[in-house]
């Protein structure tokens, strides 16, 4: 698990245990001024003498996958039913059939302000920024960025569902209705998975991003005495359906951070005034 900096400092000092090195911990710590980001790699070069790309090799790439058969990972949605993940797995994007979800929900008869014709021109609006994204699904290494940074997954379910509102040839207070409305479908919902750290799954160039982000929070880590990683924004695009025996299990988190930065409490519906 990614934020805890405790289940992977030990893996990672083996993988390098010619540089991290208990001097090197001690340089680190007598020199955390230094350390003030915990993206950045330059304090570790600085201290260690040496370059981060140089050593992510393709030799340690393979010895991470012989470490780690899977890697912790997490799906943000908004189920009805989460209990289909377990028994379906986590299936990939199918933009025609949340086109039809938008027509059950919309032009039910419910809103008949919106049409057929309406929602055509949302479709041809939104074109552009749905490129690339049907037939895929998204998982990230860490909930904590998910919540505070892509909150949407979570408040509205389908990023498409709410783009497609988003880009509907109307006023801004139709198109805020419409979001309630998503909001008021199913309850925000992580899924946590073990997401096998193959080929098939994860490409080389992942793993070169994780072992780097180790390396540069390992020295943050240290010189600010921390146990919890800091924010990591990694994303696993998925080509083909993930099996349910993958899938670990759930929560619901209360706080979710919307666009804008304003804050959504999904135990109430509401959002918290953060002036």
């Amino acid at each position: 698990m990614w934020k805890a900096f405790g289940e992977w400092k030990s893996s990672l000092k083996d993988m390098f245990g010619d540089i991290l090195t208990p001097e090197l911990e001690a340089k680190v710590k007598h020199n955390r001024a230094i350390v003030e980001y915990c993206d950045d790699p330059e304090a570790f070069e600085k201290l260690a003498g040496h370059s981060i790309d140089l050593m992510v090799t393709t030799e340690k790439i393979n010895e991470f996958r012989q470490r780690y058969s899977h890697i912790r990972v997490y799906h943000g949605c908004r189920p009805i039913d989460v209990q289909s993940y377990y028994e379906k797995g986590l299936l990939l994007c199918d933009m025609n059939a949340l086109v039809d979800r938008f027509r059950e929900i919309f032009l039910s008869g419910d809103y008949p302000e919106l049409t057929e014709e309406i929602l055509q021109k949302s479709i041809k609006e939104a074109a552009p920024y749905s490129v690339g994204r049907d037939g895929e699904s998204c998982l990230h290494i860490d909930d904590r960025f998910l919540v505070e940074y892509c909150g949407h997954y979570l408040i509205y379910g389908s990023e498409y569902l709410s783009g497609l509102i988003n880009h509907l040839p109307i006023e801004n207070a139709k198109k805020d209705q419409y979001l309630f409305a998503l909001r008021e479908i199913g309850k925000p919902t992580f899924l946590e998975i073990n997401l096998p750290n193959t080929t098939e799954y994860i490409e080389d160039g992942i793993i070169y991003q994780i072992i780097q982000e180790m390396l540069t929070g390992w020295t943050f880590c240290l010189a600010h005495s921390r146990t919890e990683s800091c924010l990591f924004d990694c994303t696993f695009t998925l080509n083909k359906p993930l099996l349910p025996k993958h899938i670990c299990s759930h929560y619901h988190p209360r706080k979710i951070t919307d666009t804008g930065y304003k804050i959504y409490d999904a135990e109430t519906g509401e959002y918290e005034d953060v002036a």
